[in-house]
């Protein structure tokens, strides 16, 4: 079962005809999509799933499976941003508006269309999709900032619903939407179940998704590790800078293992991610009071800015596992000098002699730099100790 759901997800990753033409993003829309899917993770998080695996630009915008090494089922999203106005009943489906029965007609006809120009439009590329799977267990759903003016069966509004499934589409949606899926599908197959497919809406601003994300991040900090709260906005950079790539990515994936390695982020990773967040003192809190004292001492607001701008790059390389060898090696001597240097008195003149000390040994490394990897392993020793 597993290797035939591995051959299908690459086999479904390969196809030509389900691929999006023209379903680019443009910068703003490449940003909501990192950001919904760094969203996404804390809310599996929160809600406790045991093991996921996004896979970016592999299979639709982006793809969740429930395991990274037994997959059984998958949910394929559509992420789009939407600058003005609520998606239509044509921008979703490029199917011509259904007379409503319970209306009078007016004087105009209805230019009717092709039932196989669905194919083309984003509902009918979400539903090939998913079609397509077999082996797994497969779900799709359309994501966007913006509403949907859509008519349901209750007499509702899609607009103001929340996330709603295809099939509570009013009757007469419903029956031109699913003549429209049926061209997907062979003669004497089954109706199209557009119980799998969901329309959603997300609070999440185009302008700006950064606000709102970190704010989550930062409530999901307070409720599982209150001291780290204030680490949200570089956690959030942290995996926006790890998924960025992945879907950028456009060699050919001849195995799951690839698809994973080029495409994937995974539920461990991201547990490692908090893990090691989770092991880390609050460096913020601590480094501040650190940089205050510098300041004190005569330490100029420029350097002060670089060695704090340095801490962040330092921790957001340790939450990505990013490290190289040489920093490594650093982060060795800051250890081993701290060891036999006693409790200063005085932060700028134990800054200046660690920076005499191991600039030898490291020339490329710069000195706000070196200062800022000696504050945060300091930081941790002390934190260490008690």
């Amino acid at each position: 079962m597993t290797s035939n759901s591995f051959t299908e997800l690459l086999d479904v990753m390969n196809r030509d005809d389900l691929a999006e033409v023209g379903g680019s993003h443009n910068q703003k829309g490449v940003e909501f999509q990192r950001h919904w899917a760094v969203m996404r993770m804390f809310e599996l998080e929160a809600a406790g799933v045991k093991d996921f695996l996004f896979l970016f630009e592999a299979i639709q915008d982006v793809a969740i499976v429930d395991s990274s090494t037994s997959p059984t089922t998958i949910c394929v999203y559509q992420i789009k941003k939407k600058d003005r106005k609520e998606w239509t009943w044509t921008d979703l489906t490029a199917l011509h508006q259904p007379k409503d029965p319970n209306k009078p007609s007016g004087g105009g006809k209805t230019k009717v269309k092709p039932l196989t120009d669905i194919q083309n439009s984003p509902i009918g590329k979400l539903y090939a999709t998913i079609h397509a799977f077999k082996e797994l267990q497969s779900t799709g759903r359309f994501v966007s900032n913006a509403g949907f003016d859509l008519q349901l069966a209750d007499g509702s509004n899609a607009a103001t619903s929340l996330p709603c499934a295809l099939s509570a589409l009013s009757a007469y949606h419903l029956d031109l939407l699913s003549k429209g899926l049926e061209t997907f599908h062979k003669t004497g197959t089954p109706v199209p179940d557009l119980s799998r497919i969901h329309l959603e809406r997300v609070f999440l601003s185009v302008d700006d998704p950064g606000t709102y994300v970190i704010g989550l991040v930062h409530k999901f900090l307070e409720q599982r590790s209150l001291r780290h709260a204030g680490q949200a906005r570089s956690l959030v950079e942290s995996l926006l800078a790890k998924i960025g790539p992945l879907g950028a990515k456009t060699a050919t994936c001849n195995t799951f293992k690839d698809m994973k390695n080029q495409r994937g982020y995974s539920k461990s990773e991201f547990t490692g991610a908090l893990g090691m967040l989770e092991s880390m003192p609050d460096l913020n809190e601590h480094l501040e009071t650190w940089l205050n004292q510098l300041t004190q001492e005569g330490m100029g607001f420029m350097e002060i800015t670089a060695i704090r701008i340095a801490a962040a790059s330092i921790f957001r390389r340790q939450v990505m596992g990013t490290r190289s060898s040489d920093e490594e090696k650093l982060v060795r001597a800051c250890d081993a000098w701290l060891t036999i240097h006693s409790d200063p008195t005085e932060l700028r003149p134990f800054f200046q002699a660690a920076y005499d000390d191991l600039q030898s040994a490291h020339p490329s490394i710069k000195k706000h730099e070196l200062h800022a990897y000696v504050a945060l392993r300091a930081i941790k020793k002390c934190v260490d100790q008690t």
